[in-house]
This record gives C-alpha cells, sequence and structure tokens, in this order.
C-alpha cells in the first residue's frame, strides 16, 4: 500500500517537473523570456511550490502552506509580470490568487482527521466565496460598480446566512435520526 502511494506521488512530481521544464522551455524558445528575466520569478515559484508538496504529500508542517502559497502566489505574480500582466493588471486577476488560496486550504483541509477539518473549512470556503464574488467586478463583467451593487444587494448575506443555518439544524436533525 505505501509502496503504491510513493509511486503515485513520484508520478505527481515527475509529472510537475515536467510541464514545468515545458513552460519554461517554451518562454524561452518563443522569445517572452530572456534569462535574467526567467530566474527571479521561478526562485519563489519553485520553493513555494516544493513547501506546498512537502505540506500535501509528505506530512510537513502546517505553516508549510501559508509560506508555500505565499511564495508561489509570489512567484507567479512576478512570472506574470514578465510575461503578459502590465503593472497595473494586478487588480484585475487578484481574485485568481485569493481562489488559488482558498482551494489549496480545502485540499489540505480533506487530508486532516474529521475534527480539525473544520479549521480549515471555514476559512477556505469564505475566501473561496469571496474570490468568486469579487472575480466578475475585478474582470469588468459587470456594468454596475461595486459599491452600487453593495448598496443594494446587501441583503442577500441575510437570505444566505438564514439558509446555511437551516442546512445545519437539517444536518443535524438527520445524524441524530440515524443515530437512534
Amino acid at each position: 500500500m505505501d509502496n503504491k502511494k510513493s509511486s503515485r506521488e513520484k508520478l505527481l512530481s515527475v509529472g510537475i517537473i515536467f510541464i514545468f521544464l515545458g513552460i519554461t522551455s517554451l518562454l524561452i524558445t518563443t522569445g517572452k523570456f530572456t534569462g535574467k528575466e526567467l530566474i527571479w520569478p521561478l526562485l519563489p515559484l519553485s520553493l513555494g511550490l516544493f513547501l506546498l508538496y512537502l505540506s500535501f504529500f509528505r506530512a510537513g508542517k502546517d505553516i508549510y502552506i501559508l509560506i508555500g502559497m505565499f511564495l508561489s502566489l509570489s512567484g507567479l505574480y512576478l512570472l506574470l509580470r514578465v510575461v503578459i500582466l502590465d503593472r497595473f493588471e494586478i487588480e484585475r486577476v487578484w481574485p485568481f490568487f485569493m481562489l488559488f488560496t482558498g482551494v489549496s486550504l480545502l485540499l489540505y483541509g480533506f487530508k486532516k482527521k474529521k475534527e480539525n477539518r473544520l479549521k480549515f473549512f471555514v476559512p477556505a470556503f469564505a475566501i473561496i466565496t469571496l474570490s468568486l464574488f469579487f472575480l466578475p467586478f475585478s474582470l469588468k463583467l459587470f456594468t454596475m460598480k461595486f459599491l452600487t451593487f453593495a448598496v443594494i444587494w446587501w441583503p442577500v448575506i441575510f437570505i444566505a446566512m438564514g439558509a446555511i443555518l437551516i442546512i445545519i439544524f437539517i444536518a443535524k436533525r438527520h445524524e441524530q435520526n440515524t443515530k437512534n
């Protein structure tokens, strides 16, 4: 069993390395990168991905997630700035970084014991929800300004909170009925 897990992890690691090398080589051959531009963004990105690998697959410390996400996102941002983003376009793509963080926390939460999952799921769902909420505004998919939207639609928060409480009530009642 442990040997199967180890071979799957090796496949994942080698697959990520090949993708990383392929993207890097493609950026060099298409002329998007010169030597110096390539090194700086790849250092924090590589270190961050390595720390995320340790925390997800090698039972690394929980702090590796925070540091790994910060370094990965910093390196990714620097890489995107060199390749495709203008200096001020970060205001348009920042919800994707939040989404990456939320999904990473959610996936890591599944590794934890059932009683500890909530510590990761609650912030993960909050971050994912906020990023998906702000994404249409940052990509300028809505013509309405965010402030106008917030002034009109703020009561939806009460509706969502009420729906969540009702779902929790039903889940607890179902759990209690299955125990009896």
